[in-house]
């Protein structure tokens, strides 16, 4: 029996991405329990997500993107989870005055790249203040994972944020991040350094539904690139393909109950 598997970072809706009838088949195929809808970098226009979140409720929170401080309230109260924020804030120069916002709603910060502004001791700095701000760092803080790659020396720290309690990591990204295909060997040993700094308990899992030219059969592939490449445990995998996700982002603890075979 594999655990129950929650998508924490999808992308949905029209013009860009396909229609959220078209991720239902797409759960519905590979075992999908719930998922983390999440806007696109570049539109602030929430209401499709929106519907889509009021839609199914018990498998399906929400991440908006805002373009002012000023709406982060708003967007929370409408029924979001949290907002994708940079780690310097939004591009309207409020600085860290989103990430207030989202600490005193209990809210969580979706974090964006660049790699290098997620590890710079200023993040830290503003993260280590809001202990009831949860930031979730998307794609393992935008990390690129190839040889070369002036990521590669920083990688420790980000390693570092572990140490503040309120910081989870997601696992994705890996068709454009890495510097193989897949079964993307060269992200194994960063994902080993990764569980051991932050623990399954704070690691989360995205297929990446959403990625440009994804071939049938790739989607219930990742799923099956976790139990299976990754070595993790029983316990391990059952949280990073689906209890993390689901407690950081509120979904109801039913989506994690079961198991598929």
């Amino acid at each position: 029996m594999s655990p129950a598997v929650v998508d924490a970072h999808v992308h949905s809706g029209p013009p860009k991405y396909a229609p959220i009838s078209a991720y239902r088949a797409a759960m519905a195929e590979s075992g999908i329990g719930a998922a983390v809808l999440v806007q696109h970098l570049g539109n602030s226009d929430n209401r499709y997500l929106l519907d889509a979140v009021r839609s199914d409720p018990a498998r399906f929170a929400g991440v908006a993107v805002v373009d002012r401080a000023s709406d982060a309230d708003a967007a929370l109260a409408a029924g979001f989870a949290g907002l994708r924020v940079g780690p310097g804030g939004l591009p309207d120069g409020s600085g860290a005055e989103v990430f207030d916002v989202l600490a005193a709603a209990g809210a969580v910060a979706s974090v964006t790249g660049p790699f290098a502004d997620v590890v710079a001791d200023r993040f830290a700095e503003v993260v280590a203040a809001r202990p009831r701000l949860h930031v979730r760092l998307e794609h393992l803080g935008w990390f690129r994972y190839q040889p070369g790659s002036p990521d590669v020396e920083s990688f420790d720290r980000l390693l570092a944020l572990a140490a503040l309690p309120n910081v989870s990591v997601m696992w994705s990204g890996f068709f454009a991040n890495a510097g193989s295909p897949y079964p993307y060997p060269d992200a194994r040993p960063y994902l080993d350094r990764c569980l051991e700094a932050f623990g399954s308990e704070r690691t989360m899992w995205s297929g990446d539904w959403n990625r440009a030219g994804l071939a049938p059969g790739e989607y219930t592939a990742a799923v099956s690139l976790a139990l299976s490449h990754w070595g993790l445990s029983a316990a391990q995998a059952a949280d990073v393909l689906g209890r993390t996700a689901a407690r950081v982002f509120g979904l109801p603890a039913s989506v994690t109950e079961g198991a598929h075979s």
